[in-house]
């Protein structure tokens, strides 16, 4: 008696499978598609390094501060604090961007999520950051009501 048989599987259930599986890799492999990973956390914290430290904003546009201590930010923007755990995609095109989940702030703005772009040039760290709730930015520009501008220097 054959053992898919005997195991109460028929023969053809088990190939099929096999077969799909089968054909999805070839696709992958010959069709160059890219399966979306999902990011652990040590290529998180692997990216993240970095932005990490202390950050400000030199007296233009916005006053602020940016710590990025691990996956946490905790930033004081015109004197409101926040505190936020930060997703990363620092290979996305046309920016790498950043989720801020807040989980401190003002009550308007707790548990929802300000999604950012940004460019890192050095000690140079440009963020575009959503309104909580609001659609990720598309450019590097201050928005009324949709999107806010900084430009930050490392701090020593």
């Amino acid at each position: 008696m054959p053992l898919t048989k005997r195991m109460g599987m028929r023969a053809s259930a088990g190939f099929s499978t096999l077969l799909a599986l089968a054909a999805f890799a070839a696709l992958v492999v010959l069709n160059g598609v890219t399966v979306p990973a999902f990011a652990d956390d040590k290529s998180q914290t692997e990216q993240l390094k970095p932005l990490q430290g202390n950050w400000a904003t030199d007296g233009d546009g916005l006053d602020a501060k940016w710590n990025f201590d691990g996956e946490k930010v905790k930033a004081t923007v015109n004197g409101t604090d926040y505190t936020c755990k930060v997703k990363i995609d620092s290979e996305a095109k046309p920016n790498a961007t950043l989720d801020l989940e807040i989980q401190d702030g003002p009550e308007e703005a707790k548990g929802k999520t300000s999604k950012a772009i940004y460019k890192l040039d050095g000690e140079k760290l440009t963020l575009c950051v959503s309104v909580p709730g609001k659609d990720r930015p598309k450019d590097f520009a201050q928005t009324e009501d949709e999107s806010y501008l900084f430009t930050l220097k490392k701090q020593k």
